[in-house]
């Protein structure tokens, strides 16, 4: 997709409008220098400007510059985007949820891959946003015992399987509640299920695994 970006320079005279012509103006992106701008040509004298965006990459966010005050370029207080906003136009922790439930940001209007943790308010992703699930023992089976809850002193191994269905690996997190030292020994994703391994190692008093797994992952679309 072709963009075509005009701007137009003049001063306000008492007979009306007088172009500026003759400028040298240019688009930057914030930061980079004036040689590497990219050129506005003018429209015979009239004062107006403009440039072609021929490819994907080039679009975005960018700082209009010209030659009014300095031969060698200087910012004009102006700004534009062409084509779909990319990262250079967003401010640190500017996106809120809101921003996302009422369609202000989608798609269609922000550049792949443009939006990074840095640009999401921290209370853009609440635990109702997460695909999240909380299980405790009996849901695992021992594996020599076959019993649910697993047996801490004749199992080595407990097998416990999520509920929900995930897209990718879950972040994992055990809460032991007994006093045989429980660890994640392995997590398994097969064909959207997970099945989480806990390894039992010096076995306590108590003859039964005590815990509760939470589960974390990014919600569906």
């Amino acid at each position: 997709m072709m963009y075509r970006y005009g701007i137009s320079y003049y001063t306000a005279e008492e007979d009306g409008r007088k172009p500026q012509s003759g400028l040298d103006v240019r688009l930057l992106r914030p930061g980079a220098d004036w040689q590497t701008g990219i050129p506005l040509i003018e429209t015979g004298k009239s004062g107006y400007y403009e440039c072609l965006i021929k490819e994907e990459k080039d679009c975005g966010f960018y700082e209009i510059w010209d030659n009014r005050n300095d031969p060698n370029g200087s910012f004009s207080g102006k700004y534009c985007t062409i084509g779909k906003l990319d990262a250079r136009g967003l401010q640190d922790r500017c996106i809120y949820s809101n921003h996302i439930e009422d369609g202000a940001v989608t798609a269609t209007k922000i550049a792949k891959e443009s939006i990074s943790a840095i640009h999401l308010d921290n209370s853009t992703f609440k635990l109702s946003k997460l695909q999240h699930e909380i299980q405790n023992e009996y849901r695992g089976t021992g594996d020599k015992t076959q019993q649910s809850p697993a047996r801490t002193k004749e199992d080595k191994f407990i097998f416990h399987k999520l509920y929900q269905e995930y897209d990718e690996m879950p972040f994992v997190q055990i809460s032991n509640m007994c006093d045989s030292h429980l660890f994640i020994d392995n997590l398994k994703l097969d064909k959207n299920m997970v099945t989480v391994t806990l390894g039992i190692a010096m076995p306590g008093e108590g003859e039964v695994a005590k815990y509760q797994i939470l589960a974390i992952a990014t919600d569906k679309p």
